[in-house]
């Protein structure tokens, strides 16, 4: 008896010990009046850089949307955001190692990823696809012997990989630190296709003035769902995101959002208004 006594308080002290480790962004927030937020400096049209050196974006609204609600429940009265620049290969460490409070970019959700991190509720649904030189393919089967540029560990690479090799297309992969590099490779005609999430290779198509020279590939590689990323285990800052995120599709106000930033874009597919009436979840 005395023994399990003992082993059922041992197991309460171990289980209050775990849960008093859980990270808790939103006091980390209080404490130093400053929320952090990850985003990407070159994703348009979700995550970037404009052209007053501040971030904009269809995922970076939505965290902004977050921070202003986190503020007022926290009742900070000046609560300042400090951006913090990140890319493919530094993301989810950033958000693992309390670098950042959230990521506000084009992080697709996947299962391996939640190993190491969290994710709200989902913000977008897109596929993987490839851009192009009009002289060099109108279609994937046309990239035989040919060089690919991708964003390193990114679910594109490997979902490129896998096309390629379902294909038996013999083409060179050549990796890069980001998107906004792989095009500007393309560009520069150091590689004959690039391969990025379909909706902001069109942002970044668009961005350069529609490059002539330049033509989207039909092929759909992936299914990407994105989603704003917590560190694993932040209960409290993942139901404030989704509190907001579901409140915006709930209302409606997702579709101005949508408007300012993905309106050059066309309409928001079938796939994309399913999901916002899926995660329409009540307060």
């Amino acid at each position: 008896m005395r023994f399990t006594k003992f082993a059922v308080a041992g197991l309460l002290v171990a289980a209050g010990s775990a849960l008093a480790h859980d990270p808790d962004a939103l006091a980390d927030i209080k404490k130093r009046g400053t929320i952090r937020l990850g985003y990407s400096e070159t994703s348009l049209p979700f995550s970037y850089k404009n052209k007053d050196g501040e971030a904009g974006g269809y995922s970076v609204e939505i965290c902004k949307r977050i921070a202003a609600s986190i503020q007022n429940q926290l009742k900070i009265a000046d609560m300042k955001t400090e951006w913090v620049p990140l890319t493919p290969t530094t993301r989810l460490d950033a958000v693992a190692g309390g670098k950042v409070d959230m990521e506000c970019g084009t992080t697709t959700v996947t299962i391996k990823r939640r190993e190491q991190v969290d994710f709200t509720l989902p913000i977008f649904i897109d596929a993987a696809a490839l851009l192009a030189r009009r002289t060099s393919a109108t279609t994937m089967a046309d990239l035989q012997g040919k060089k690919v540029a991708v964003a390193d560990k990114t679910t594109t690479l490997a979902a490129v990989e896998t096309a390629l090799k379902s294909r038996f297309i013999n083409a060179q992969v050549v990796k890069t630190q980001t998107v906004q590099e792989a095009f500007e490779m393309l560009k520069d005609g150091k590689v004959d296709a690039m391969a990025g999430d379909r909706t902001a290779l069109l942002g970044t198509f668009l961005a350069a003035g529609g490059a002539e020279n330049l033509i989207p590939l039909p092929e759909e590689l992936s299914y990407e769902p994105y989603a704003i990323v917590v560190r694993r285990g932040d209960s409290k800052l993942r139901l404030e995101a989704d509190r907001v995120i579901a409140q915006l599709y709930r209302t409606g106000d997702i579709e101005g959002v949508y408007a300012r930033w993905l309106a050059p874009l066309g309409k928001p597919t079938v796939a994309l208004i399913t999901l916002y009436r899926m995660n329409a979840l009540p307060e």
